[in-house]
């Protein structure tokens, strides 16, 4: 049997409409494809709206409290959450958010690592700046100073000072050749 889309007005068969148990014929007046635009279009409006927010908040949700995601060992499975407040009302999330710094190319940051997502733990950095502040960063960014400085590197071999700092050589070598922390100076 064929029917037409409400929407775009093509002549189509049944298989190409969802089904719909409340309507009479038990299918939807839109087609699949007419359906799958809208709610593209919806998705991308709600974006918009909120700034991009919800994939970020959704994320965080995720990789805290869901155990199936491949992020949960190193933040709900450490202990890392998110505070009630947020969790409550994502609006408020999105709020803070817009009102604390979030700008297109940012991340959410927290500032210390071993405490969850919250307004006094959290603030927007480059990617860069996020790769840094992390639990598997052996360096800090006094350490990064401390190995570029002239009279450290000329007093210590890149083999002692990894030695002492307990990482790579290698970490050490991509330091001083400005492949890693390129933004510290």
């Amino acid at each position: 049997m064929i029917r037409q889309c409400r929407q775009c007005r093509r002549i189509l068969s049944e298989k190409d409409f969802h089904q719909d148990k409340k309507s009479p014929d038990g299918l939807r007046t839109i087609c699949k494809a007419c359906a799958t635009k809208l709610a593209k279009a919806s998705r991308d409006k709600c974006q918009r709206e909120n700034h991009g927010l919800l994939d970020v908040y959704y994320d965080i949700l995720k990789r805290c409290y869901n155990p199936k995601c491949k992020s949960y060992a190193r933040y709900g499975g450490r202990g890392i959450t998110m505070c009630d407040e947020w969790r409550n009302d994502r609006q408020s999330f999105i709020d803070w958010c817009v009102s604390h710094g979030h700008s297109e190319g940012l991340q959410i940051d927290r500032i210390d690592n071993d405490k969850g997502y919250s307004p006094d733990n959290c603030r927007f950095v480059t990617p860069a700046e996020n790769q840094h502040n992390t639990s598997q960063t052996a360096l800090s960014e006094k350490t990064v100073r401390l190995i570029r400085g002239n009279n450290v590197s000329r007093r210590m071999t890149q083999k002692e000072m990894a030695r002492k700092l307990g990482v790579s050589q290698s970490r050490i070598s991509a330091v001083c050749k400005n492949r890693t922390w390129r933004d510290t100076k």
